[in-house]
C-alpha cells in the first residue's frame, strides 16, 4: 500500500494531528493567561526604520532615456511625487513592455530551456538601494498606473559575497489588476530573515498588463538589529499610511490586540472538552501507525529499471536544471543519463542570477562540450564571476554556441568581444543589452564570428558610429538590430545608410530614442522589402517626417508592426499610407500624435483587416465616444486610450 493507494501522505498527516494536539494543550494552559500579549514590544521598540529608496543600483529596461528624466529609473529615488493620484506621469518610472505583444511581434525571441523558468517568470528587474541597513519588515511599492506586474522581491544581506548575499522575501504570480483604476499601495507579506538589508530587487512580469505599469516610489521599514537574544517578539507590523505632512507609519496597537486575541484564542475551542477534542485524532494516529507497518511489510520494487534509457531521457528532457542535477544523486543510472551533453545543449541561468558565481559554471563545464544556446541575463549582478574567467569558458566551450545572452552582465567588455569572434565562429544571435562596461574601441581583423549573426541587441549599450562602420557590412546575414537608447551614435542617419547598403534582409529595426534619425536617414530604409516591425518611438529628429513615412511604407509592404510615438508632426496621410501599403498591420503605436483625426482612424481600422492593437492614447483630436464607437464595431482590435482624466479605458 502506497500514498496514491490511501489518498494522502500518511506522514503528513501525522504531522498536522500531532501539531493539531500540540496546539489544543498549549492552547489549554494558557487561555487564562491573555495579559500577556500587552506585554510584549511592538515594532518601534526596536528602533524601527522607515525610509525610502536613495539610488538605483542596476535595472533592465525604461521607457525613457539616460539623458532625460521623464520615466526613468531615477524617479523611484525618495519619496513619492504623485501617490495617490493615479495616472500616467512622466515623474514615475516606466518599463518598455506590456501585455502579449511583445511575444506577438516579428522581433520575438525564441525561448531558451523553457522549464528553468518555472511558474513564475521574471521580464524586467529593478535594484534599490537604501542609506541604512534594516532587518525588513515591510516593503512598500507605490504603483500609480495599472499595478499588478510585480512577481518577486530579493533583499541583499550586507557583508556578505554577492553571490551568498541574496535573500527572496516574496514571489508570487502577475496579477491581472485591469479594472483596478486607482493607484495602489503593494506591500506583500515578507518571509521573514534575521540579516540587515540595503539593497532590494523587483522583479516583474508584465503578461497580465494592459498598459504599461508606473511606479512613483519604494520604501522599506524595519529594525536596525535582530535582538542577541533571538526573539523579535513583534506581534504587529507597522503599515504605511498617507497623510498631509507625508507618509508615516501607523501602529494602531489596540486595533492590532484585538485582532491578534481574536486570532490566537478561538471562541469555539474554549467550550471543547479535552477529551473530544483530541481523541479522534489520537485514533487516527493509531490507524496511521498500522497503515505505515503495512506499507513497510510490502516488498520495494523499482519499477524505474524497467524503463529502457531513451524513455528516461524523454522524461528528464522536462526537468529543469536543479531537478536534473537533483536526479544525478538519485543511482549510478540516474547520474549517468543525466550527465548527457544532450541536456545541457541549451542552458538558462538567467533565473539563478541571486546565486550564480563561477563556480557555477564550472561545475556545468563537463556537460557543455555541445552547448549550443547559453543565456546569462542578469547574472552580472551577483558579481560571482570576473571577466577572464568567463572568457575561458567562452574560449573552451564556445564553438557550437549560436545563442548567447548576455544582458545586464557587468563582466563582459571588449575582451570579450575578442574572444567572441576567435573562438565563438557560429554564433547567430548575440543579446548584448545594458552591457555598459563595453566601451566598443576595440576593433578586431579579420572579424569572424560577426559573419554568421542574424540577431544583434545593442540596446543602452555604449556602441558607437566607428565599431558598426567597421562590422555592419560583414553582417551579411543580418535580420533583427535593437539600436535604442544608444546614446554615443552621434548620426544615426549614417547607421540607416550602412544598414541600406550592408543589411537588406531585415526583418525588424529598433531605433528607439534615437534622436539623430532624421527624413533623410528614414528614406535610405526604403531598400528594405522584407522589413517587418520598425521601431521610431520618440525620433524626435522626425517630428517632421515629410513624405519619409509614407515612401518607407510605400516600399515595405510586409511592415506588421509600426511605433511612431511623439512624431508630432504625423499626419493623416502617414496613416491613410500604412493603411493602403501594409495589409499585413498588426500593430501600431500612435501615442501622442495631435494631428490625426477621427476620420482618419476610422478608415485606418476599416482597412486593416489583420489589426491586433492600435494605441491612441494622448492623441488630442480622439474622443472617449469615438473609441467606443470603434471598439463595438471591431471587438478584435485591442484599442489603448486615456480618457482626460487619466483613467485608462481597456478593451480586447
Amino acid at each position: 500500500m502506497n500514498d496514491e493507494q490511501v489518498g494522502f501522505n500518511l506522514a503528513d498527516l501525522k504531522k498536522l494531528c500531532n501539531s493539531y494536539i500540540d496546539y489544543t494543550r498549549t492552547y489549554m494552559d494558557q487561555r487564562n493567561t491573555l495579559g500577556r500579549i500587552d506585554e510584549e514590544p511592538s515594532a518601534l521598540d526596536y528602533d524601527f526604520v522607515f525610509q525610502f529608496s536613495s539610488e538605483v543600483v542596476d535595472f533592465s529596461s525604461q521607457y525613457g532615456s539616460d539623458i532625460s528624466i521623464s520615466y526613468t529609473a531615477s524617479n523611484l529615488i525618495g519619496r513619492p511625487s504623485k501617490f495617490p493620484n493615479y495616472g500616467d506621469f512622466p515623474q514615475s518610472y516606466v518599463m518598455r513592455s506590456y501585455g502579449p505583444w511583445k511575444e506577438l511581434a516579428p522581433s520575438r525571441k525564441c525561448q531558451i530551456m523553457p522549464q528553468n523558468s518555472g511558474i513564475i517568470k521574471s521580464e524586467d528587474f529593478i535594484i534599490l538601494s537604501f542609506a541604512t541597513p534594516v532587518v525588513p519588515l515591510v516593503i512598500s511599492i507605490f504603483e500609480t498606473y495599472t499595478p499588478g506586474s510585480i512577481v518577486r522581491i530579493s533583499g541583499k544581506v550586507i557583508d556578505l559575497p554577492d553571490k551568498d548575499a541574496w535573500r527572496l522575501l516574496w514571489e508570487g504570480l502577475p496579477q491581472n489588476c485591469n479594472g483596478l483604476r486607482h493607484s495602489r499601495l503593494f506591500a506583500p507579506k515578507l518571509n521573514f530573515i534575521k540579516e540587515r538589508v540595503k539593497e532590494i530587487c523587483i522583479e516583474f512580469n508584465h503578461s497580465q498588463l494592459d498598459y504599461y505599469t508606473e511606479l512613483d516610489a519604494v520604501s522599506m521599514g524595519g529594525v536596525l538589529n535582530y535582538p542577541e537574544n533571538g526573539e523579535l517578539g513583534i506581534l504587529s507590523i507597522p503599515l504605511v499610511t498617507h497623510t498631509l505632512s507625508g507618509y508615516v507609519y501607523d501602529n494602531n496597537e489596540i486595533k492590532d490586540q484585538e485582532i491578534l486575541n481574536e486570532v490566537r484564542m478561538p471562541s469555539v475551542a474554549s467550550y471543547m472538552p479535552m477529551s473530544t477534542s483530541l481523541d479522534p485524532f489520537l485514533k487516527l494516529i493509531k490507524n496511521i501507525e498500522e497503515l505505515e507497518s503495512e506499507w513497510r511489510n510490502e516488498p520495494n520494487i523499482d519499477y524505474t529499471l524497467q524503463l529502457p534509457n531513451e524513455t528516461l531521457m524523454y522524461i528528464f528532457s522536462f526537468l529543469d536544471l536543479k531537478s536534473l542535477r537533483l536526479c544525478m544523486r538519485v543511482c549510478k543510472r540516474f547520474k549517468s543519463i543525466c550527465s548527457d551533453p544532450l541536456f545541457y545543449r541549451e542552458l538558462n541561468l538567467k533565473p539563478y542570477w541571486s546565486s550564480f558565481s563561477y563556480e557555477m559554471l564550472t561545475s556545468l563545464e563537463p556537460y557543455c562540450t555541445r552547448i549550443t544556446k547559453l543565456d546569462l541575463s542578469w547574472c552580472g549582478i551577483t558579481k560571482g564571476i570576473k571577466t577572464l574567467p568567463f572568457n575561458i569558458f567562452l574560449k573552451q566551450y564556445g564553438c557550437n554556441l549560436i545563442d548567447l545572452r548576455l544582458d545586464n552582465c557587468g563582466f563582459v567588455d571588449d575582451t570579450t568581444l575578442i574572444i567572441l569572434n576567435f573562438f565563438c565562429y557560429s554564433i547567430k544571435e548575440l543579446s548584448l543589452r545594458s552591457c555598459t562596461k563595453i566601451n566598443f574601441s576595440i576593433v578586431v581583423s579579420p572579424p569572424t564570428f560577426l559573419c554568421q549573426l542574424e540577431r544583434i541587441d545593442f540596446y543602452r549599450t555604449n556602441v558607437n558610429i566607428l565599431f558598426l562602420e567597421s562590422y555592419l557590412p560583414l553582417m551579411i546575414k543580418l535580420k533583427h538590430i535593437n539600436l535604442g537608447s544608444c546614446k554615443r551614435i552621434d548620426c544615426m542617419d549614417h547607421i540607416a545608410y550602412m544598414l541600406s547598403k550592408s543589411n537588406k534582409q531585415l526583418v525588424s529595426v529598433d531605433f528607439w530614442k534615437s534622436y539623430t534619425l532624421s527624413p533623410n536617414g528614414l528614406r535610405f530604409l526604403t531598400v528594405l522589402k522584407d522589413l517587418e516591425e520598425i521601431d521610431l518611438g520618440w525620433c524626435l529628429a522626425l517630428s517632421i517626417p515629410g513624405d519619409s513615412l509614407v515612401d518607407l511604407v510605400k516600399s515595405c509592404p510586409k511592415l506588421k508592426k509600426i511605433i511612431v510615438v511623439s512624431l508630432r508632426g504625423m499626419c493623416d496621410r502617414d496613416l491613410l499610407a500604412f493603411a493602403d501599403h501594409c495589409p499585413l498591420l498588426e500593430q501600431i503605436d500612435l501615442v501622442g500624435l495631435r494631428a490625426i483625426t477621427v476620420d482618419a482612424c476610422s478608415k485606418f481600422l476599416e482597412k486593416c483587416e489583420n489589426l491586433k492593437l492600435m494605441d491612441v492614447n494622448f492623441c488630442e483630436n480622439i474622443k472617449e465616444v469615438n473609441v467606443q464607437e470603434w471598439r463595438q464595431k471591431y471587438p478584435n482590435v485591442c484599442i489603448q486610450f486615456t480618457t482626460s482624466d487619466y483613467t485608462n479605458v481597456y478593451h480586447y
